[in-house]
């Protein structure tokens, strides 16, 4: 029965040794912004109530996000807003995942040439992670206007195409298209986590990083386009130890019979040791 116990132990052990990872930051925004600050033509940050699911703005799923980022901002060719994230006691050299959730409000107008590019990137240490254009608004149907996304699962770093349809790859969206109206609309994207959806990765340079979440555009623009983070964690990759080999039972059983025998013996030469000192005496 002990045997049967330690191989379990020795088992569940090298089950629990896979590849792990170590979060080094995390936000939910639920009570704060800490470790984010404001650059561009944005001059704070703040929180606010946003859904969570594509049920539009009367959902009774919400969360407190990171935003809404741009929103009342006039959007013109030399403004950007950024949102930076601060990271500090890296390990240099190590590789670091950047999981977040990414909302996109409002009328965004993709790669629509008069009212566009409407892009968003992500950068750690200026290394671009994402590079994409984002649609809302269904100006091809309510303007005439050409006004694609190029952002996919699988093309998120390519903000020259292909050319895709607004919503394409969101997780959740929400479009009420009401007159031309789509001030209500919204795309949620999840980076990191989830089936299908993008894996960011980095390789600290250092003890810090800084990773840069901007909009962009090419033209002046309707300052109702805003865009909000949650939930963004930043995990540090940590390999597996070196497996240790585990004895098949037959090994135990031999084991077993050489400490059985060993003991045996050993028994055999204390009795022997003790015959001799009493015919000594």
């Amino acid at each position: 029965m002990k045997t049967k116990s330690a191989l379990f132990v020795l088992t569940a052990g090298l089950l629990s040794s896979a590849a792990s990872a170590q979060v080094v930051f995390s936000n939910n925004f639920e009570t704060n912004t800490a470790g984010f600050t404001a650059g561009g033509s944005i001059a704070a940050l703040t929180r606010v109530t946003l859904p969570t699911d594509s049920a539009g703005p009367a959902s009774t799923n919400t969360s407190n996000w990171l935003g809404k980022v741009g929103d009342g901002v006039a959007k013109s060719p030399g403004s950007t807003e950024i949102v930076r994230l601060n990271l500090a006691g890296l390990v240099s050299g190590a590789t670091y995942l950047v999981n977040f959730d990414l909302l996109i409000g409002a009328s965004w107008d993709g790669a629509a040439g008069s009212y566009g590019p409407d892009s968003w990137r992500l950068t750690a240490n200026g290394n671009i992670l994402v590079d994409t254009i984002f649609a809302n608004g269904a100006q091809g149907i309510n303007f005439g206007a050409y006004s694609p996304q190029r952002y996919t699962d699988l093309n998120y770093t390519n903000p020259n195409g292909p050319d895709v349809a607004r919503f394409t790859g969101a997780d959740q969206f929400w479009s009420a298209n009401q007159d031309g109206n789509y001030a209500n609309d919204y795309s949620i994207y999840y980076f990191g986590h989830g089936a299908g959806n993008p894996v960011l990765s980095f390789v600290s340079s250092g003890t810090t990083a800084v990773l840069e979440f901007s909009r962009f555009g090419g033209t002046f623009d309707s300052p109702d386009e805003y865009w909000a983070l949650d939930n963004v964690s930043v995990s540090g990759v940590r390999a597996a130890p070196p497996l240790t080999a585990v004895p098949e039972p037959s090994t135990y059983g031999l084991m077993g019979a050489v400490v059985l025998g060993g003991m045996v013996a050993l028994k055999r030469r204390k009795a022997k040791s003790e015959n001799n000192r009493q015919v000594s005496a």
